[in-house]
């Protein structure tokens, strides 16, 4: 089945756009950590905002990912998306590959930017993640 919804690759996949959640998708790209600020203000962790530091999958094509009842506009040319993970295992046995920037293969369901602690205009609530290279 994930063969099927991992069209972000194909030509035909161009003219479409991703669906959200519950639909699955397979992406391509490499995974990278960086800093937001976060409470209370949610703008400069030098002014005292909390530093919160997540993973993003920067796609090695943009893709379209259509709208949702949070927002109904279609979002295009989206090239990062934030990892969300079920738990923290993911954090512990992929931080090396993270670091040195390796390319990922990344499964999950999408959903639009819904608070303060997203990041991307698109996250991705990812049900399994392999590294393409050791």
């Amino acid at each position: 089945m994930l063969l099927l919804v991992g069209i972000a690759a194909t030509p035909y996949a161009a003219a479409q756009c991703l669906k959200i959640e519950p639909n699955m998708v397979t992406l391509d790209g490499v995974i990278y950590s960086k800093d937001f600020p976060g409470p209370p203000n949610y703008e400069s962790i030098l002014r005292g905002d909390e530093r919160m530091r997540y993973w993003i999958l920067r796609l090695n094509k943009s893709v379209c990912v259509e709208g949702d009842d949070f927002n109904p506009a279609r979002a295009s040319n989206v090239r990062d998306l934030q990892l969300v993970f079920a738990d923290d295992s993911f954090y512990n046995r992929y931080r090396a590959f993270v670091r040195r920037r390796a390319p990922f293969r990344v499964a999950g369901s999408l959903y639009h930017q819904q608070t303060g602690h997203h990041v991307t205009k698109i996250l991705i609530n990812v049900t399994s993640l392999v590294p393409l290279r050791k």
